[in-house]
């Protein structure tokens, strides 16, 4: 049994299937403060404004902006900003895409296990800690 630190988290989540959004805002909620947008443009106007998060939990391939495209303006404006990456197919292209950046980032694929989000979530915030 796997025991995790729940440490409070700012989470922002960016995903095109609202019901992934509702289930992940749902779970997470218990325990973190979560925001939630199902289109990445309106997502970075909003980081724009607010990019205090201690974690964005994205999905790779959404329509009018990629996740890797997303994750790449946003670190622009917060280079220390840590990404979970949530995809339905990942390939060796789109992992290498995402290995490009200097952030910290997770891969997790869909559908998602929440033992797998937990434990992200928790290296993340051990990461943040140090």
């Amino acid at each position: 049994m796997i025991n995790f630190k729940y440490v409070f988290m700012k989470i922002l989540i960016v995903d095109d299937e609202v019901n992934i959004t509702e289930a992940l805002k749902a779970y997470l909620s218990e325990k973190h403060d979560v925001i939630c947008f199902n289109d990445p443009l309106t997502a970075l106007s909003h980081y724009s404004e607010n990019n205090e998060y201690s974690v964005i939990i994205t999905d790779f391939l959404m329509p009018n902006l990629r996740g890797d495209e997303m994750i790449e303006k946003m670190f622009d404006q917060n280079p220390s900003q840590s990404f979970i990456v949530i995809s339905g197919f990942f390939t060796k292209q789109l992992t290498d895409v995402l290995k490009k950046s200097n952030a910290y980032i997770k891969m997790i694929d869909k559908p998602i296990e929440p033992k797998e989000l937990e434990l992200s979530l928790d290296s993340i915030s051990k990461i943040q800690s140090c």
